[in-house]
């Protein structure tokens, strides 16, 4: 089926519209771009013939870091984003469990910020809860946890303490007190039970029809093994139309041939080209590596375990010899920085080459760093939703919070900026992130959070499109309404350029289409 769009506003980079656009399902690809003269000129030659009436049409979005999977089942789990005081807690705690009877209870994915009251949801006050049922909530940005001690004793950490340290597992006279960081957080959750492989599948395939509604039809996704199979049974079905750059953790570098042979006779729209690993931890769990210490206190957060035991740097080696690209978690300014530091080491060694390495997050940058990005053609990563949390969080917990988000610098140096939500730690809403690119107004911050540092909608339209195809190795071929591309479209029922920029998080999508193919 060929299909001509016409009378639209077809955004083709920076400021510049045509009319018109046509596209082939079959093919898959853009078949035409120009005026309305243009395209009645050709419009014989099609199908099918849309008045878009003035409507917005522009590359459909590419979600530049997220955890599909886990987002999935997440956002099927207990949900307290939206929690403001203890009572919150409880009720929403009471509720899911009414649901879900003596299953344990997990999500959360609260924010200390929007306590309106003092809270600490550690094993003594969920004990007061629910002390029958395991239970362990997790903060918004899933880098720390709370247990209750019925979770504790299933999972077996009480005997376990000696593998974590002090950072990891908090305790006031030899008890723990439920909050958990990191490793020990993951040891609890290795311990709950697992939804079935269908039900896994079925929550999975909801979550792809949720993004199709709001134009995304691609991820980089930091995938693990487990997702796999979740994966192989949407794709083989081929009702599955999303793309899909998995991130496989450093750890299964060694198995990389086997996936790649076993999912090239599956579908060739996934891809797995890039490993993951992390650096350090988050700024509201105070294990973010900092240049310097945290208010009140004699610590600048910490390096992962794997990054001082010097299997990291030992392994980016290896991986980059081998040819694959890399992902790197690093919020701090101080992590930020030695990453940037091993890439020049990279260049020495290995020889300067077209990696595009990323810095997942790059959530605080030191001065000094700005141009290096460009300077190394590393990529920053970005979730500019996140600074709902993190814009008090750095004000309260940073003598320097100008370092918080100030990835415009990076940009404005040319480097290549990738923006994402690391779904499920905020919406998958693409409009929302854009309004906050824009606008940097945040709870606590109603005028901007340094408003000097908003992008502008083309900017934050590329960031999401374009530069999220280059993070791929796919610029060539998608992110972009030029002939030749694939026809990965979103049509915008707003005009997000003329809109009031407070508006843009409340857009919405008309149409989107995958390959030339309307699938919302």
């Amino acid at each position: 089926m060929k299909t001509l769009f016409i009378n639209a506003k077809v955004w083709n980079g920076e400021s510049n519209f045509s009319e018109s656009i046509g596209f082939d399902s079959i093919t898959g690809k853009i078949t035409f771009t120009g005026s309305n003269y243009e395209a009645n000129l050709v419009k014989k030659d099609y199908d099918e013939i849309y008045d878009m009436n003035k409507k917005l049409v522009i590359p459909s979005f590419s979600d530049g870091h997220c955890h599909f999977i886990e987002g999935s089942l997440i956002n099927s789990q207990l949900d307290l984003r939206n929690a403001f005081t203890k009572n919150d807690f409880i009720n929403g705690i009471l509720e899911y469990k009414s649901h879900n009877g003596n299953n344990w209870i997990y999500g959360g994915f609260f924010s200390d910020v929007n306590f309106k009251e003092e809270i600490f949801p550690g094993r003594n006050f969920l004990d007061k809860i629910c002390p029958e049922v395991p239970m362990i909530i997790s903060r918004f940005d899933m880098h720390s946890a709370f247990a209750n001690s019925k979770a504790l004793e299933l999972s077996g950490l009480e005997s376990r303490k000696s593998d974590f340290t002090s950072d990891e597992i908090l305790e006031i006279n030899g008890r723990l007190t439920g909050e958990l960081k990191e490793r020990a957080m993951d040891f609890v959750l290795d311990s709950m039970p697992q939804p079935s492989l269908k039900d896994k599948t079925e929550i999975a395939f909801r979550q792809m029809k949720k993004l199709h509604s709001y134009g995304i039809t691609s991820i980089s996704d930091i995938t693990l093994k487990a997702d796999l199979e979740v994966y192989k049974e949407l794709l083989i079905g081929n009702k599955f139309f999303l793309k899909i750059d998995a991130r496989l953790p450093f750890a299964e570098f060694p198995s990389i041939k086997k996936y790649k042979d076993e999912f090239r006779e599956i579908s060739s729209d996934i891809k797995f080209r890039s490993f993951k690993a992390f650096y350090d931890g988050s700024l509201s769990s105070r294990t973010a590596y900092m240049n310097s210490n945290y208010k009140g206190s004699h610590q600048n957060g910490i390096k992962t375990e794997y990054v001082n035991s010097g299997n990291f740097e030992k392994d980016v080696f290896e991986i980059d010899n081998a040819g694959y690209q890399m992902s790197v978690h690093a919020i701090g300014d101080k992590a930020v920085s030695e990453l940037l530091d091993l890439n020049d080491a990279l260049n020495r060694i290995n020889g300067k080459k077209d990696r595009r390495f990323r810095i997942e997050h790059a959530q605080h940058i030191a001065k000094k760093d700005f141009k290096r990005f460009k300077e190394l053609n590393v990529i920053a990563s970005v979730q500019p939703g996140h600074l709902f949390s993190d814009a008090k969080t750095s004000f309260d917990m940073l003598e320097d919070y100008a370092t918080a988000h100030n990835y415009k610098r990076v940009f404005d140096y040319g480097a290549r900026i990738c923006f994402g939500t690391d779904f499920p730690v905020i919406s998958e809403n693409p409009f929302e992130t854009i309004c906050t690119a824009v606008t940097r107004k945040t709870r606590g911050f109603e005028n901007g959070f340094m408003p000097e540092l908003g992008f502008t909608v083309g900017e934050c339209i590329e960031s999401y499109t374009s530069a999220n195809a280059y993070a791929v190795y796919e610029e060539n071929e998608r992110g972009k309404l030029q002939t030749g591309y694939f026809a990965d479209i979103a049509v915008i029922n707003q005009d997000l350029f003329e809109i009031n920029p407070d508006e843009i998080k409340f857009a919405d999508v008309h149409s989107t289409y995958f390959k030339g193919n309307k699938i919302y």
